[in-house]
Protein backbone atom coordinates (compact mmCIF):
# COMPACT_ATOMS: atom_id res chain seq x y z
CA UNK A 1 0.00 0.00 0.00
CA UNK A 2 1.21 3.66 -0.69
CA UNK A 3 3.33 5.68 2.66
CA UNK A 4 1.00 8.17 4.40
CA UNK A 5 2.06 11.63 2.80
CA UNK A 6 3.20 14.76 4.96
CA UNK A 7 0.86 17.31 3.80
CA UNK A 8 3.14 20.24 3.04
CA UNK A 9 6.93 20.44 1.71
CA UNK A 10 8.11 20.57 5.45
CA UNK A 11 6.96 17.10 6.38
CA UNK A 12 8.39 15.09 3.02
CA UNK A 13 11.04 13.93 5.68
CA UNK A 14 9.03 11.56 7.13
CA UNK A 15 5.93 8.94 6.11
CA UNK A 16 3.95 6.27 7.45
CA UNK A 17 4.11 2.74 6.15
CA UNK A 18 1.02 0.60 5.92
CA UNK A 19 2.32 -2.25 6.18
CA UNK A 20 4.43 -4.08 9.00
CA UNK A 21 7.95 -4.88 8.63
CA UNK A 22 8.58 -8.01 6.92
CA UNK A 23 10.47 -10.47 8.07
CA UNK A 24 12.13 -12.06 11.15
CA UNK A 25 15.96 -11.04 10.32
CA UNK A 26 15.11 -7.47 9.67
CA UNK A 27 12.77 -6.81 12.51
CA UNK A 28 15.65 -8.30 14.37
CA UNK A 29 18.30 -5.65 13.13
CA UNK A 30 15.68 -3.25 13.88
CA UNK A 31 15.38 -4.53 17.73
CA UNK A 32 18.71 -4.43 18.06
CA UNK A 33 19.77 -0.94 16.83
CA UNK A 34 16.90 -0.16 19.30
CA UNK A 35 18.31 -1.94 22.25
CA UNK A 36 21.57 -0.15 21.60
CA UNK A 37 20.34 3.03 21.43
CA UNK A 38 17.68 2.56 24.63
CA UNK A 39 21.75 1.47 26.24
CA UNK A 40 23.92 3.79 24.70
CA UNK A 41 21.11 6.81 25.03
CA UNK A 42 19.46 6.31 28.42
CA UNK A 43 21.71 7.30 30.80
CA UNK A 44 22.30 10.21 29.52
CA UNK A 45 18.45 10.84 29.00
CA UNK A 46 17.64 10.17 32.55
CA UNK A 47 20.37 12.55 33.80
CA UNK A 48 18.78 14.98 31.22
CA UNK A 49 15.33 14.45 33.02
CA UNK A 50 17.06 14.87 36.84
CA UNK A 51 18.86 18.29 35.62
CA UNK A 52 15.61 19.42 34.19
CA UNK A 53 13.65 18.77 37.11
CA UNK A 54 16.36 20.32 39.88
CA UNK A 55 16.39 23.14 37.48
CA UNK A 56 12.11 23.81 37.74
CA UNK A 57 12.22 22.79 41.32
CA UNK A 58 14.98 25.33 42.01
CA UNK A 59 12.77 28.35 40.12
CA UNK A 60 10.05 26.97 41.89
CA UNK A 61 11.41 27.66 44.89
CA UNK A 62 12.56 31.32 44.14
CA UNK A 63 8.85 31.68 43.06
CA UNK A 64 8.00 30.75 46.63
CA UNK A 65 10.40 32.98 47.75
CA UNK A 66 9.03 35.92 46.16
CA UNK A 67 5.52 35.30 47.08
CA UNK A 68 6.44 35.12 51.07
CA UNK A 69 7.11 38.35 50.74
CA UNK A 70 3.51 39.73 48.46
CA UNK A 71 1.32 40.99 51.71
CA UNK A 72 -1.64 40.55 48.96
CA UNK A 73 -0.69 36.93 48.25
CA UNK A 74 -3.15 35.70 51.13
CA UNK A 75 -6.07 36.22 48.53
CA UNK A 76 -5.11 33.04 46.65
CA UNK A 77 -4.42 31.32 49.87
CA UNK A 78 -6.18 28.08 47.93
CA UNK A 79 -4.22 28.11 44.75
CA UNK A 80 -0.91 29.19 46.68
CA UNK A 81 -1.32 25.85 49.28
CA UNK A 82 -1.92 23.76 46.00
CA UNK A 83 1.21 25.01 44.65
CA UNK A 84 3.40 24.07 47.61
CA UNK A 85 1.43 20.86 48.02
CA UNK A 86 2.94 20.11 44.25
CA UNK A 87 6.19 21.37 44.79
CA UNK A 88 6.52 19.23 48.33
CA UNK A 89 5.57 16.26 45.83
CA UNK A 90 7.79 16.88 43.81
CA UNK A 91 10.39 17.13 45.90
CA UNK A 92 9.52 13.89 47.46
CA UNK A 93 9.67 12.55 43.81
CA UNK A 94 13.05 13.63 43.22
CA UNK A 95 14.67 12.06 46.42
CA UNK A 96 13.19 9.20 45.50
CA UNK A 97 14.73 9.60 42.16
CA UNK A 98 11.46 9.30 40.48
CA UNK A 99 12.39 12.34 37.97
CA UNK A 100 9.66 12.01 35.35
CA UNK A 101 6.88 12.63 37.88
CA UNK A 102 8.98 15.20 39.70
CA UNK A 103 9.31 17.16 36.78
CA UNK A 104 5.67 17.08 35.70
CA UNK A 105 4.73 18.16 39.48
CA UNK A 106 7.37 21.15 39.55
CA UNK A 107 6.22 22.52 36.56
CA UNK A 108 2.96 22.83 37.64
CA UNK A 109 2.94 24.36 40.92
CA UNK A 110 5.79 27.02 39.08
CA UNK A 111 2.69 27.64 36.57
CA UNK A 112 0.50 28.25 39.57
CA UNK A 113 2.67 30.35 41.38
CA UNK A 114 3.68 33.02 38.41
CA UNK A 115 0.26 33.06 37.50
CA UNK A 116 -0.36 33.91 41.25
CA UNK A 117 2.40 36.52 40.54
CA UNK A 118 1.06 38.11 37.16
CA UNK A 119 -1.89 38.65 39.42
CA UNK A 120 -0.76 40.53 41.89
CA UNK A 121 1.09 42.85 39.59
CA UNK A 122 -2.02 44.12 38.19
CA UNK A 123 -5.31 45.44 40.78
CA UNK A 124 -8.31 44.21 39.87
CA UNK A 125 -7.42 41.05 37.94
CA UNK A 126 -7.71 38.29 40.12
CA UNK A 127 -9.73 35.28 38.53
CA UNK A 128 -7.75 35.71 35.43
CA UNK A 129 -6.06 33.39 33.09
CA UNK A 130 -2.40 33.58 31.19
CA UNK A 131 -1.88 31.53 28.25
CA UNK A 132 0.89 29.20 29.21
CA UNK A 133 2.20 27.82 25.41
CA UNK A 134 0.88 29.00 22.01
CA UNK A 135 1.66 27.44 18.62
CA UNK A 136 0.30 28.52 15.18
CA UNK A 137 -2.20 30.97 15.04
CA UNK A 138 -3.80 32.21 18.14
CA UNK A 139 -5.30 35.47 19.17
CA UNK A 140 -7.05 37.60 21.96
CA UNK A 141 -9.38 40.49 22.24
CA UNK A 142 -10.01 42.50 25.03
CA UNK A 143 -13.84 42.72 25.03
CA UNK A 144 -15.86 43.42 22.12
CA UNK A 145 -14.71 46.08 21.64
CA UNK A 146 -11.04 46.07 21.50
CA UNK A 147 -9.01 44.44 18.23
CA UNK A 148 -8.11 41.12 18.05
CA UNK A 149 -3.62 40.59 19.17
CA UNK A 150 -1.58 37.82 18.47
CA UNK A 151 -1.29 35.86 21.90
CA UNK A 152 1.84 34.77 23.20
CA UNK A 153 3.12 33.53 26.40
CA UNK A 154 2.22 34.94 29.73
CA UNK A 155 -0.27 37.42 28.21
CA UNK A 156 -2.93 37.68 30.89
CA UNK A 157 -6.67 37.23 30.25
CA UNK A 158 -9.47 38.76 32.47
CA UNK A 159 -13.16 38.57 32.51
CA UNK A 160 -14.55 39.42 29.21
CA UNK A 161 -12.01 38.66 27.37
CA UNK A 162 -11.82 36.41 23.83
CA UNK A 163 -9.82 33.55 22.70
CA UNK A 164 -9.98 32.27 19.07
CA UNK A 165 -7.16 29.81 17.50
CA UNK A 166 -6.89 29.40 13.94
CA UNK A 167 -6.91 26.11 11.97
CA UNK A 168 -3.53 25.55 12.46
CA UNK A 169 -3.73 27.17 15.91
CA UNK A 170 -3.45 25.80 19.51
CA UNK A 171 -2.51 27.12 23.31
CA UNK A 172 -2.62 26.02 26.63
CA UNK A 173 -4.27 28.42 29.14
CA UNK A 174 -3.75 28.72 32.86
CA UNK A 175 -6.13 30.25 35.44
CA UNK A 176 -5.06 31.04 38.64
CA UNK A 177 -6.90 28.49 40.71
CA UNK A 178 -4.81 25.08 38.71
CA UNK A 179 -7.04 24.44 36.01
CA UNK A 180 -5.81 23.82 32.50
CA UNK A 181 -6.81 24.60 29.32
CA UNK A 182 -5.71 22.96 26.14
CA UNK A 183 -7.43 24.68 23.13
CA UNK A 184 -7.42 22.76 19.94
CA UNK A 185 -7.78 24.24 16.14
CA UNK A 186 -10.80 26.34 15.60
CA UNK A 187 -12.21 27.31 18.28
CA UNK A 188 -13.09 30.52 20.22
CA UNK A 189 -14.90 31.22 23.58
CA UNK A 190 -15.34 34.00 25.89
CA UNK A 191 -13.55 33.89 29.60
CA UNK A 192 -16.29 34.48 32.21
CA UNK A 193 -15.83 35.25 35.61
CA UNK A 194 -18.00 33.94 38.22
CA UNK A 195 -18.73 35.16 42.07
CA UNK A 196 -14.98 35.64 44.38
CA UNK A 197 -14.81 32.91 46.94
CA UNK A 198 -11.34 33.90 48.94
CA UNK A 199 -9.61 36.11 46.28
CA UNK A 200 -10.18 34.50 42.91
CA UNK A 201 -13.51 33.94 41.11
CA UNK A 202 -14.61 30.92 40.17
CA UNK A 203 -13.40 30.08 36.93
CA UNK A 204 -15.31 29.65 33.50
CA UNK A 205 -15.49 29.87 29.77
CA UNK A 206 -18.81 30.70 27.45
CA UNK A 207 -18.09 28.98 24.38
CA UNK A 208 -18.78 29.73 20.77
CA UNK A 209 -17.35 27.02 18.74
CA UNK A 210 -14.51 24.40 18.53
CA UNK A 211 -12.88 22.28 21.05
CA UNK A 212 -10.73 22.43 24.43
CA UNK A 213 -9.29 20.12 26.58
CA UNK A 214 -9.00 20.75 30.35
CA UNK A 215 -8.10 19.55 33.73
CA UNK A 216 -9.29 20.56 37.14
CA UNK A 217 -7.09 20.63 40.32
CA UNK A 218 -8.59 21.64 43.40
CA UNK A 219 -11.95 23.51 42.11
CA UNK A 220 -14.72 22.61 39.40
CA UNK A 221 -14.52 24.77 36.14
CA UNK A 222 -17.84 25.37 34.35
CA UNK A 223 -17.89 25.79 30.45
CA UNK A 224 -20.96 27.25 28.47
CA UNK A 225 -22.02 26.06 25.47
CA UNK A 226 -25.29 27.65 23.11
CA UNK A 227 -27.23 24.29 24.46
CA UNK A 228 -26.25 23.25 28.25
CA UNK A 229 -23.31 24.57 30.80
CA UNK A 230 -20.84 21.93 32.12
CA UNK A 231 -19.40 21.69 35.40
CA UNK A 232 -15.94 19.86 35.49
CA UNK A 233 -15.56 18.84 38.70
CA UNK A 234 -12.57 19.20 40.79
CA UNK A 235 -9.46 17.05 39.94
CA UNK A 236 -11.20 15.68 36.78
CA UNK A 237 -9.61 15.95 33.02
CA UNK A 238 -12.36 16.10 30.34
CA UNK A 239 -13.39 17.80 26.94
CA UNK A 240 -16.11 20.20 25.66
CA UNK A 241 -16.78 20.39 21.88
CA UNK A 242 -19.20 22.69 20.06
CA UNK A 243 -20.16 22.36 16.62
CA UNK A 244 -19.74 25.76 14.95
CA UNK A 245 -22.98 25.09 12.11
CA UNK A 246 -25.31 22.94 14.16
CA UNK A 247 -24.68 23.91 17.93
CA UNK A 248 -24.40 20.40 18.66
CA UNK A 249 -22.10 19.58 21.54
CA UNK A 250 -20.00 16.75 22.98
CA UNK A 251 -18.98 16.28 26.44
CA UNK A 252 -16.47 13.89 27.60
CA UNK A 253 -14.40 12.98 31.29
CA UNK A 254 -11.42 11.01 31.17
CA UNK A 255 -10.77 11.37 34.86
CA UNK A 256 -13.22 12.53 37.53
CA UNK A 257 -16.75 13.71 35.91
CA UNK A 258 -18.89 16.55 34.97
CA UNK A 259 -22.61 17.52 35.71
CA UNK A 260 -24.45 18.71 32.64
CA UNK A 261 -27.56 20.56 32.60
CA UNK A 262 -29.92 22.49 30.25
CA UNK A 263 -31.81 25.84 30.30
CA UNK A 264 -34.70 23.12 30.16
CA UNK A 265 -33.78 21.22 33.33
CA UNK A 266 -32.52 18.52 31.95
CA UNK A 267 -29.50 17.47 33.66
CA UNK A 268 -26.86 14.17 33.20
CA UNK A 269 -24.31 12.92 35.47
CA UNK A 270 -20.95 11.85 33.06
CA UNK A 271 -18.68 9.56 34.95
CA UNK A 272 -15.31 8.76 33.61
CA UNK A 273 -14.35 7.56 30.23
CA UNK A 274 -17.97 8.51 29.17
CA UNK A 275 -19.49 11.65 26.74
CA UNK A 276 -22.31 12.87 26.59
CA UNK A 277 -24.02 14.41 23.18
CA UNK A 278 -26.23 17.39 23.44
CA UNK A 279 -28.74 18.01 20.68
CA UNK A 280 -30.90 21.16 20.76
CA UNK A 281 -32.28 20.88 24.06
CA UNK A 282 -31.83 17.10 24.67
CA UNK A 283 -29.06 14.98 26.06
CA UNK A 284 -28.40 11.58 25.31
CA UNK A 285 -27.46 8.83 28.07
CA UNK A 286 -23.75 8.76 28.69
CA UNK A 287 -21.61 6.71 26.07
CA UNK A 288 -18.90 4.69 26.97
CA UNK A 289 -15.58 5.99 25.52
CA UNK A 290 -12.41 3.40 24.18
CA UNK A 291 -9.50 3.06 26.96
CA UNK A 292 -6.70 4.54 26.81
CA UNK A 293 -3.92 3.20 24.56
CA UNK A 294 -0.64 2.28 26.23
CA UNK A 295 2.62 2.51 24.03
CA UNK A 296 4.93 -0.18 24.10
CA UNK A 297 7.67 0.66 21.85
CA UNK A 298 9.79 2.57 21.21
CA UNK A 299 10.92 3.54 25.17
CA UNK A 300 9.81 7.31 25.93
CA UNK A 301 12.93 9.65 25.05
CA UNK A 302 15.03 7.05 22.92
CA UNK A 303 17.62 9.00 20.71
CA UNK A 304 18.52 7.41 17.23
CA UNK A 305 21.61 7.55 14.97
CA UNK A 306 20.00 9.06 11.84
CA UNK A 307 23.11 7.56 10.09
CA UNK A 308 22.35 4.05 11.72
CA UNK A 309 18.44 3.65 11.64
CA UNK A 310 16.36 4.15 8.69
CA UNK A 311 13.10 3.18 10.02
CA UNK A 312 11.52 3.26 13.47
CA UNK A 313 8.48 1.17 14.74
CA UNK A 314 5.72 2.39 16.87
CA UNK A 315 3.91 -0.14 18.68
CA UNK A 316 0.78 -0.05 21.20
CA UNK A 317 -0.87 -2.21 23.17
CA UNK A 318 -4.62 -2.97 21.49
CA UNK A 319 -7.69 -1.95 23.20
CA UNK A 320 -10.76 -3.77 23.74
CA UNK A 321 -13.40 -2.96 21.33
CA UNK A 322 -11.56 -0.57 19.23
CA UNK A 323 -11.92 -0.91 15.57
CA UNK A 324 -9.27 1.31 14.33
CA UNK A 325 -6.36 3.91 15.59
CA UNK A 326 -5.53 7.30 14.97
CA UNK A 327 -1.93 8.23 15.20
CA UNK A 328 -0.23 11.69 15.57
CA UNK A 329 3.40 12.55 15.45
CA UNK A 330 4.47 16.26 15.94
CA UNK A 331 7.58 18.35 16.36
CA UNK A 332 5.42 20.03 19.38
CA UNK A 333 3.87 18.82 22.52
CA UNK A 334 0.47 20.48 21.55
CA UNK A 335 0.02 18.36 18.17
CA UNK A 336 -0.42 21.29 15.73
CA UNK A 337 0.71 20.81 12.10
CA UNK A 338 1.63 17.29 12.50
CA UNK A 339 4.21 15.62 10.76
CA UNK A 340 2.09 12.52 10.84
CA UNK A 341 -1.89 12.54 11.34
CA UNK A 342 -3.97 10.11 10.55
CA UNK A 343 -7.25 8.06 11.88
CA UNK A 344 -7.48 4.79 9.82
CA UNK A 345 -4.51 2.47 11.20
CA UNK A 346 -6.10 -0.84 12.22
CA UNK A 347 -3.20 -2.76 13.59
CA UNK A 348 -1.29 -1.67 16.75
CA UNK A 349 1.84 -0.61 14.97
CA UNK A 350 2.96 1.97 12.53
CA UNK A 351 6.82 2.05 10.68
CA UNK A 352 8.60 5.48 10.18
CA UNK A 353 10.69 5.79 7.33
CA UNK A 354 13.38 8.55 9.35
CA UNK A 355 14.51 10.72 6.93
CA UNK A 356 15.99 14.20 8.83
CA UNK A 357 16.60 15.61 12.22
CA UNK A 358 14.60 16.81 15.20
CA UNK A 359 12.80 15.85 17.88
CA UNK A 360 9.19 14.41 18.09
CA UNK A 361 6.03 13.60 20.40
CA UNK A 362 3.46 10.60 19.35
CA UNK A 363 0.86 9.66 20.61
CA UNK A 364 -2.51 7.31 19.49
CA UNK A 365 -6.14 7.17 20.31
CA UNK A 366 -8.49 4.46 19.76
CA UNK A 367 -11.83 4.48 17.88
CA UNK A 368 -14.29 1.98 18.68
CA UNK A 369 -17.08 0.33 16.30
CA UNK A 370 -19.55 3.64 16.43
CA UNK A 371 -16.80 5.90 15.65
CA UNK A 372 -16.37 7.42 18.91
CA UNK A 373 -12.90 8.80 19.80
CA UNK A 374 -11.20 8.02 23.30
CA UNK A 375 -8.39 9.74 25.12
CA UNK A 376 -5.15 10.54 23.62
CA UNK A 377 -2.16 8.25 25.43
CA UNK A 378 0.38 10.08 27.08
CA UNK A 379 2.93 10.86 24.71
CA UNK A 380 6.10 9.76 23.82
CA UNK A 381 9.17 11.43 22.27
CA UNK A 382 12.02 10.33 20.52
CA UNK A 383 14.71 12.47 18.97
CA UNK A 384 17.02 11.76 15.77
CA UNK A 385 20.26 12.79 15.50
CA UNK A 386 23.47 12.63 13.58
CA UNK A 387 26.66 11.87 15.18
CA UNK A 388 28.68 11.25 11.94
CA UNK A 389 31.46 13.43 12.32
CA UNK A 390 32.33 15.69 9.23
CA UNK A 391 30.39 15.26 5.92
CA UNK A 392 28.20 17.24 3.90
CA UNK A 393 28.25 20.97 3.10
CA UNK A 394 28.65 23.68 6.54
CA UNK A 395 26.05 25.64 7.41
CA UNK A 396 27.05 28.79 7.68
CA UNK A 397 23.33 30.47 8.55
CA UNK A 398 22.74 31.68 12.25
CA UNK A 399 20.13 30.17 14.03
CA UNK A 400 16.65 32.35 14.67
CA UNK A 401 16.43 33.07 17.95
CA UNK A 402 13.36 35.53 19.46
CA UNK A 403 12.64 36.81 23.16
CA UNK A 404 9.10 36.91 23.29
CA UNK A 405 8.69 38.41 26.84
CA UNK A 406 10.68 38.87 30.32
CA UNK A 407 8.48 39.32 32.88
CA UNK A 408 10.08 41.23 35.47
CA UNK A 409 9.59 40.57 39.31
CA UNK A 410 12.00 42.91 41.18
CA UNK A 411 15.59 40.51 41.07
CA UNK A 412 13.63 37.78 39.23
CA UNK A 413 13.15 37.27 35.43
CA UNK A 414 11.32 34.93 33.76
CA UNK A 415 12.45 34.75 30.29
CA UNK A 416 10.39 33.72 26.92
CA UNK A 417 11.83 32.95 23.77
CA UNK A 418 11.84 30.76 21.23
CA UNK A 419 15.05 29.51 18.66
CA UNK A 420 15.04 27.09 15.64
CA UNK A 421 14.14 23.10 16.75
CA UNK A 422 17.43 21.41 17.63
CA UNK A 423 19.74 24.81 19.11
CA UNK A 424 21.51 25.28 22.01
CA UNK A 425 20.11 27.23 24.09
CA UNK A 426 21.59 29.27 26.78
CA UNK A 427 20.72 32.18 29.23
CA UNK A 428 23.20 33.85 30.89
CA UNK A 429 25.84 31.10 30.53
CA UNK A 430 23.35 28.41 32.10
CA UNK A 431 22.14 25.45 29.33
CA UNK A 432 18.54 25.40 28.67
CA UNK A 433 16.53 22.86 27.31
CA UNK A 434 14.02 23.66 24.70
CA UNK A 435 10.60 22.75 23.61
CA UNK A 436 10.15 20.26 20.26
CA UNK A 437 9.18 23.06 18.48
CA UNK A 438 12.33 25.51 19.88
CA UNK A 439 10.32 27.19 22.42
CA UNK A 440 11.99 28.04 25.67
CA UNK A 441 11.68 29.84 29.44
CA UNK A 442 13.96 30.19 32.12
CA UNK A 443 14.24 32.17 35.21
CA UNK A 444 17.19 34.20 36.07
CA UNK A 445 17.91 36.15 39.48
CA UNK A 446 20.04 39.26 39.02
CA UNK A 447 21.63 40.13 42.54
CA UNK A 448 23.41 43.86 41.41
CA UNK A 449 20.99 46.09 41.48
CA UNK A 450 20.03 48.64 39.21
CA UNK A 451 20.52 48.54 35.14
CA UNK A 452 21.90 44.62 33.79
CA UNK A 453 21.41 42.55 30.69
CA UNK A 454 20.11 39.04 30.31
CA UNK A 455 22.15 37.70 27.74
CA UNK A 456 20.98 34.34 25.61
CA UNK A 457 22.47 32.36 22.63
CA UNK A 458 21.19 29.86 20.48
CA UNK A 459 23.95 27.56 18.65
CA UNK A 460 23.14 25.30 16.26
CA UNK A 461 24.60 21.93 15.06
CA UNK A 462 27.20 23.65 12.82
CA UNK A 463 28.34 25.92 15.45
CA UNK A 464 26.41 29.11 14.07
CA UNK A 465 25.33 31.65 16.67
CA UNK A 466 22.85 34.44 17.26
CA UNK A 467 23.24 36.64 20.77
CA UNK A 468 20.19 38.57 21.82
CA UNK A 469 20.82 40.65 24.65
CA UNK A 470 17.95 42.12 26.96
CA UNK A 471 18.34 45.43 29.51
CA UNK A 472 16.65 44.73 33.01
CA UNK A 473 16.33 47.15 35.96
CA UNK A 474 16.87 45.44 39.57
CA UNK A 475 15.13 45.90 42.20
CA UNK A 476 16.09 43.98 45.20
CA UNK A 477 13.59 43.45 47.91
Amino acid sequence: MATQRAQNAGKEWYSVSVETVRGMGLLLGILVLLAVGWFVYGGYERRSQERDAAQVIAETQELIQRLQSEEKASSFGQEYEAAWKSFQEARTDYSAKRFGPALKKAKWSYGVLASILDALALPGSTGQAQFISVQGGVEYRRGDGGDWEEARSRVSLRPGDYVRTADRGSAEIMFGDGTLYTVRPNTQFIVSGGNASGGAAEQSIEMDYGWVDLATAQKPSNVKTPGAMAEVKQDSEGFVAVDKDSNRGRFGALRGGIKLSTKDGLTREVGALQQVVQTGGLLSEPIPLPDQPEPVEPADNLALDLDRVQRLALVWQPVQGATRYALQVSRNHLFVDNVIDVENRARTRATLGVRGEGTFQWRIAAYDREGVQGPWSKPRKFRVASFKSGGGEKDNTPPELELEDVKSYGSIFIVLGRSEPGSRIEVNGELVKPEADGSFNKTVQLTKEGWSFIEVKARDGWGNETVRRHRVFVENP
